[in-house]
């Protein structure tokens, strides 16, 4: 039986994450032991970095960058994660940082900047900010973070990075220099592939390498931008409702691991030094804020109060949508079955994170308080990956009595029992929070996966209806649309599927192969007016983006006259 993927790259070999005591010991990762093969196929790839011919954008910052090229780098760069393997396309988690991001941008001094957040599968302890306003957040730093605060502490610092407009800047001061790391990024990626490299170690690297030089290369933070984004950050923690002390308790806290751990310096302190000055300014601001109790409210440009509104933020989310209904008293807290999430489904070990789990709740009782249950949720599904989905069926059922109204667990419950063999019963379940809680994006592609189960025409059918207006209403999400994709290849709709694995082909960051595939597509018999129509149309929105690619690896192979 096919694994039960709730996102897309739940399953197969990816880094593990260790528990929080193996993170603060300052463990090392594969990255790390391929880091400097990564780094020489970087310094091949772009050691005529300096001499790239770039486009003439002007000099002052908002020209020289434009948002738009910012959006396509960012973009670019977001795909060939994607493609390494390295970001969580579990609907879930997004939801959850989707709804915690967004919910600190809505607070932010640019409220109506385009924002986009994941979490990438990585145990090092660090996030990101990069071009267009993607912002990146390690799994190490998630299962590290001990309270929701702290995570959005981290996001709120890295949303002020760009809302402070300081890769512009970087870009500026650094006399266009600095763009071609990220064509390097890419140019070692492709080599690494071309290498026949297939465990994709060195992809991978060459990403998290790429990353982490962007940041203190291409973003260039200086110890002002670190400071500015501290107390940007912590004022956009206030504005949003959480706790301001957050940012300088996490970061103190890194800073005694940093001490303690000598020369295995945890990736963030790497990015964003740390320092006793630093602390001691980021506490000092908090304790003002926390003081004031003010109407603190974003402004535009001319200095006007913005609504507090929530942008782009499509599904209703309880933990963020200050809309969204109360939750129970007994509710589990959703911050602790986010971090488990991670937890379980970062693992490349889910026998042993099993065996963690069980230690941790042998030796604290195993209470029912929500530390202990959200233990519970991540040992049943770390069961599941480990493969013994019988195992966690009454351990997650147990939970869901407890927790009747909690969608995560309720939701474990139904891949457990997929995983079982019990597929009516899951579906069942599955049904009844969707008529409870309709449209919600979890809840339908998890419907869809278990109608999916026994590769039945009319279940596939089913659920090709029920994606179809969820994909529809959301941004490109990658397990949406290959669930949606094996959906109408199932109920026989071949064209559709044809066209939906063009698109994972596209977020893979591979237009040419999704034209490709498009225009295959258009030489079947089988295609109606309508359907061609449709794919032509498609072709007509890649194409732009194509040569956008092409001309940015030719930038890399001829890299011209040199700019001094």
């Amino acid at each position: 039986m096919k694994p039960f993927p709730f996102g897309a790259n739940t399953t197969g070999p990816v880094p593990r994450v260790p528990g929080r005591g193996a993170l603060l010991r300052g463990s090392r990762t594969r990255f790390d032991r391929v880091l400097p093969a990564a780094f020489l196929l970087m310094v091949a790839g772009g050691a005529y970095a300096a001499d790239v011919r770039l486009p003439d954008f002007g000099s002052s910052a908002d020209v020289m960058l434009t948002p738009d090229i910012e959006r396509r780098y960012g973009e670019q760069m977001l795909r060939e994660m994607r493609a390494a393997n390295l970001i969580f396309d579990d609907p879930q988690i997004r939801d959850y940082i989707d709804g915690l991001g967004f919910k600190l941008v809505a607070q932010s001094e640019r409220p109506d900047r385009d924002f986009t957040f994941f979490v990438l599968r990585d145990e090092s302890l660090n996030a990101f900010a990069m071009p267009g306003g993607y912002i990146g957040i390690h799994a190490g730093l998630v299962v590290t973070a001990e309270t929701e605060s702290e995570l959005a502490g981290v996001i709120a610092h890295e949303v002020a990075h760009i809302s402070q407009r300081h890769l512009a800047r970087a870009f500026e001061s650094a006399s266009k220099s600095q763009l071609p790391i990220a064509l390097a990024m890419l140019g070692a990626i492709v080599a690494a592939q071309a290498a026949g490299n297939s465990s994709g170690d060195l992809a991978q690297a060459a990403v998290v390498s790429g990353t982490a030089l962007m940041q203190q290369q291409m973003i260039n933070f200086t110890r002002g931008n670190e400071y500015e984004a501290d107390r940007v950050g912590i004022q956009t923690l206030a504005r949003a409702g959480f706790d301001v002390n957050a940012m300088p308790n996490f970061f103190a806290r890194m800073h005694r691991v940093n001490r303690a751990n000598g020369s295995e310096i945890p990736e963030f302190l790497r990015t964003h030094p740390v320092d006793t000055t630093r602390i001691a300014e980021a506490k000092e601001r908090a304790a003002q804020l926390a003081s004031e109790k003010g109407a603190l409210r974003p402004v535009d440009d001319a200095g006007v109060a913005l609504p507090l509104t929530v942008p782009r933020l499509a599904i209703p989310n309880p933990v963020s949508d200050p809309t969204a209904r109360p939750a129970a008293a007994d509710a589990l807290p959703a911050f602790l079955l986010f971090r488990e999430r991670v937890r379980a489904l970062s693992s490349r070990t889910p026998s042993l994170l099993v065996q963690d789990y069980r230690r941790h709740l042998e030796s604290t009782g195993g209470g029912g308080d929500g530390l202990a249950d959200a233990r519970r949720y991540g040992l049943g599904l770390a069961l599941v990956r480990a493969g013994r989905p019988e195992e966690a069926v009454p351990i997650l059922t147990t939970l869901a009595r407890d927790h009747p109204d909690s969608t995560a667990v309720q939701l474990a419950v139904a891949e457990a029992e997929s995983m079982a063999g019990r597929h009516a019963a899951a579906v069942e379940r599955v049904r009844q929070l969707d008529v409870r809680r309709p449209g919600e994006r979890a809840i339908t592609q998890s419907l869809a996966i278990v109608l999916l189960a026994q590769s039945r025409k009319e279940d596939a059918q089913q659920a090709a209806r029920r994606l179809k207006p969820v994909l529809e209403k959301l941004d490109a999400d990658a397990s949406l649309i290959e669930t949606y994709a094996r959906a109408s290849q199932l109920a026989g709709d071949e064209v559709r599927a044809g066209e939906m694995y063009a698109e994972l082909t596209l977020l893979n960051g591979r237009p040419d192969d999704a034209m490709g595939q498009l225009r295959g597509l258009l030489d079947r018999a089988d295609v109606d007016h309508y359907q061609r129509a449709r794919i032509e149309a498609r072709i007509a929105q890649i194409t732009p983006w194509a040569l956008f690619v092409q001309e940015e690896r030719r930038k890399q192979a001829d890299p011209g006259p040199q700019f001094h």
